[in-house]
């Protein structure tokens, strides 16, 4: 993703305020089982219920015949933005708690019952002759057959529309409610819903075509203009990647692979992002505030919304593209059991798992051994001159590294993807050590590598203040550039996901004030001076915090309890700044603080320690209290 990368810390910070904002009401939150083996097919309670898509990517409801080709304009070309704006927009905020679906026993019950409504099939009319629910009128998907119709669907009927799986319908239902249409879709669609209901055999084989009667309605021409070139748009898109306005999951692995310039928007509530969510997705949950937190997506741009399994994702699409904005949605969504084998996880995708973040993290430090993850420069040295059987790290800038580095160091520099892009080459059945300039960032490194299960500690004041300091260190030190052998091994997918996003946000900070996820000690002292609404949080040792301590700051000493006492007192919300003594031990808690969703800077240099004069807080002779 051409800058999607670089904008990926700035956008995870938006999306915890987004998604606060956006989630107000439980209406307005599309429910979600993240136990993929769950099968949901009979569920009956609408808000219950997971949606499907079809199961080959970007090929449902293929249409029988061409669309029109006339020019497909986004809406804002067509008409300028007033009542089809009002009535798009009236469509979520007015949002029922059945979000416009029915469960598909439901409906058939409804079926079953003679219920005085309309049915309409948007399957294609190869589908629909082949076999159909008992009354319903097909108006096949991929043409103007779904616009051109709009004008004879009763306006004072219940009106139930499904497609193969639910995730056009989903788009289809949103149009038609925008259009004074009160609409439902069926939940899963025919192929995952109605047709896996048991008893119902009679009402869905069907073949009689059944039609409109002479009667008609009025749709507001404003509105018919956009929603014809809505689906008369599907034929420009019939044969690309956003074929039926929709992704495959393959093809969206390949955008974020190779860098495609898009947005990603993850519908789902704000607690199901947080525990699950596709690498660089922001969260705008699905609900009738939803239209109203867009302001931070882009227009100029394609966006990727996925939710559960398609189906709301596919409202918000066609409310977003009739608002004027390129959308398409997953094809599965993140996929759930009903779904299978489509959708993100089904297809094991990688995905940032919290679950296994919290739990690597929380680890981390309950097992936290007696050297802290760290070695003295001196022990470094050392074992460089035995010939040590182990991996060196050098995370300086390829400049620094190639000037002078210790003998046998592989470099992988700060400040883009290249530590990430990496673990896979890090053998884990060695010895790691690592080196910065100072300590700080590979303190921040090595937390990260030892979740990925890479056995890593990081050298004391790094090279400039430790490893250059030792006496004879010039006889292991070269020039010579060093590379990793062919081997490379798996990293679990939410850790890989979660270090991409770590260090592909440095990016997007590194011309602000917490470049490298720190903070200097000046700027540290200007928000103080300007009572900037932050967290400051000491990780030294209790008597050394007593001794003397930054104005406001928080004590919760370093230790193998620190991340519980960490969650129980320092809030997410808002920034937070870390320090300890030289910044080393504070990297690694600011890195595994960001990767629990604080908003996390380290203080450079720490509070400063002798050897790492002139930086630190009292190296600055910033003041102190007792």
């Amino acid at each position: 993703m051409k800058n999607f990368k670089r904008l990926l810390s700035i956008m995870l910070v938006l999306a915890l305020v987004i998604s606060l904002a956006a989630c107000n009401s439980s209406k307005d939150e599309e429910p979600v089982s993240m136990d993929l083996s769950e099968d949901a097919e009979t569920d009956t309670k609408e808000t219950d219920t997971e949606e499907a898509d079809t199961e080959e990517a970007n090929t449902e409801e293929a249409d029988t015949e061409e669309a029109d080709t006339e020019e497909a304009d986004t809406t804002e070309d067509v008409v300028e933005a007033n009542s089809v704006e009002e009535a798009v927009r009236a469509a979520f905020s007015n949002l029922p708690d059945h979000i416009y679906k029915i469960g598909q026993s439901d409906f058939l019950n409804k079926v079953a019952a003679g219920d005085d409504m309309v049915i309409i099939d948007i399957r294609s009319a190869g589908d629909y002759a082949t076999s159909h629910v008992k009354g319903a009128i097909n108006l096949p998907w991929g043409g103007t057959a779904i616009s051109d119709g709009l004008k004879s669907i009763s306006q004072d009927k219940e009106v139930f529309i499904y497609c193969v799986s639910g995730q056009t319908a989903g788009q289809t239902v949103l149009v038609m409610n925008a259009a004074g249409i009160n609409a439902r879709s069926v939940n899963l669609g025919y192929k995952f819903g109605i047709s896996k209901v048991e008893g119902f055999d009679e009402l869905i084989t069907e073949t009689e075509v059944n039609e409109f009667g002479s009667e008609t309605y009025d749709i507001d021409p404003e509105f018919q203009t956009v929603a014809d070139a809505y689906y008369a748009g599907l034929a420009g898109v019939k044969d690309t990647t956003y074929a039926n306005y929709k992704i495959s999951e393959d093809n969206l692995k390949a955008m974020i692979d190779n860098g495609d310039d898009f947005f990603l928007l993850s519908a789902r509530k704000a607690k199901d992002y947080t525990e699950v969510h596709i690498e660089g997705a922001i969260n705008i949950p699905y609900g009738s505030t939803m239209l109203d937190n867009l302001a931070n997506v882009p227009m100029d741009k394609p966006v990727v919304v996925y939710c559960y399994s398609g189906q709301t994702a596919g409202q918000a699409v066609a409310a977003m593209r009739l608002l004027g904005y390129d959308a398409v949605s997953l094809n599965g969504g993140m996929g759930v059991g009903s779904n299978v084998p489509i959708g993100w996880a089904n297809k094991e995708l990688p995905v940032v798992n919290q679950a296994v973040i919290e739990s690597g993290v929380m680890d981390y430090f309950a097992n936290k051994p007696d050297h802290n993850y760290k070695i003295g420069q001196q022990d470094f040295v050392d074992k460089v001159v035995a010939g040590d059987d182990m991996v060196i790290i050098d995370i300086r800038s390829a400049g620094d590294y190639a000037t002078s580095h210790v003998k046998g160091a592989i470099n992988l520099p700060w400040g883009g993807t290249a530590i990430s892009d990496g673990l896979k080459s890090i053998p884990l059945d060695k010895d790691v050590m690592i080196y910065c300039v100072s300590g700080q960032t590979a303190g921040q490194t090595v937390m990260i590598m030892n979740l990925a299960g890479i056995n890593a500690k990081s050298v004391n004041l790094g090279f400039k203040f430790g490893i250059s300091k030792v006496e004879g260190i010039d006889a292991v030190l070269e020039t010579e550039e060093n590379t990793f052998g062919a081997e490379t091994h798996p990293i679990d997918l939410s850790i890989q996901a979660a270090a991409d996003v770590y260090f592909a946000g440095l990016a997007g900070v590194k011309d602000t004030t917490f470049a490298n996820y720190k903070v200097s000690e000046d700027n540290l002292e200007a928000m103080m001076n300007d009572n900037e609404e932050f967290s400051l949080l000491s990780i030294r040792a209790a008597d050394a915090f007593a001794e003397g301590h930054i104005e406001g700051a928080t004590n919760v000493p370093w230790g193998t309890d620190m991340m519980t006492g960490i969650l129980d007192t320092v809030s997410k919300d808002g920034k937070v700044v870390v320090y300890c003594y030289s910044g080393q031990t504070a990297g690694q808690a600011t890195a595994a603080m960001k990767l629990l969703g604080y908003d996390v800077v380290s203080l450079n240099g720490g509070m400063g320690v002798g050897s790492n004069a002139p930086i630190g807080w009292i190296n600055k002779d910033k003041a102190v209290v007792q």
